[in-house]
């Protein structure tokens, strides 16, 4: 496991200290030690927000992008709130996507026994980027949706460790699973490409920029 210091996390980050602090203490970051922090942890984070600064969405809003960039209607926004919405995706980067979209789900990872990893997909809404893209993906390692209120009994029931390099991703969201297993279905792949998008990996967030920057593409029609 990769080390750094609070200090080199701050310079990594471009934020002081203090701020590094802060996001230990939220859970976006992962303390090693009373001034150490996992290098993969700050990665994620890194590429998660991709230098930008713009506000994130909140979770509806977030998965109502989803939806509509799949060409669905996203019923749980009223019709104002979609047009404003498909307003700002028309003309957005996908860079900015991957900024305003973070809140869809809470991203935790963990260690799990390779046995455990065929076990646990069967219990979650495999993500879009698990799936073979352009030969990317690995077949040691899951990534997929869960509610919010199941994730701490999978991680009992599997005996998942938290690591912010493991094997395992798990995405706890609030939205209702039937609504994330249709759009993670979606033929255009979209949150497939929010997934890539967010990777610490430069391969996988070039995939996933391309899929969101064709899926606006056809949303300017």
């Amino acid at each position: 496991m990769a080390l750094m210091t609070t200090q080199q996390a701050a310079d990594r980050i471009g934020v002081s200290v203090r701020h590094v602090q802060r996001l230990v203490a939220g859970g976006d970051l992962t303390a090693i030690g009373p001034d150490r922090v996992d290098a993969a942890s700050v990665a994620q984070w890194v590429a998660q927000r991709q230098g930008s600064r713009v506000r994130a969405w909140e979770e509806p809003t977030a998965w109502a992008a989803v939806a509509l960039l799949e060409g669905q209607p996203a019923p749980w926004l009223g019709q104002p709130q979609r047009s404003r919405l498909r307003s700002t995706l028309a003309g957005a980067t996908a860079a900015e996507l991957v900024v305003r979209a973070r809140n869809r789900a809470a991203v935790h990872r963990f260690a799990a026994h390779p046995r455990a990893l065929d076990r646990l997909a069967r219990a979650v809404i495999t993500s879009g980027a698990a799936k073979d893209i352009a030969g990317l993906t690995a077949t040691d390692r899951l990534d997929g949706y869960v509610d919010d209120a199941v994730l701490q009994r999978l991680v009992t029931q599997y005996r998942l460790d938290p690591d912010p390099g493991g094997n395992a991703t798990l995405r706890a969201t609030g939205m209702p699973i039937d609504v994330v297993a249709e759009l993670a279905g979606g033929r255009r792949r979209v949150l497939a490409g929010w997934d890539l998008a967010g990777s610490a990996d430069a391969r996988e967030r070039s995939a996933g920029h391309r899929l969101l920057e064709r899926a606006v593409e056809r949303l300017r029609g």
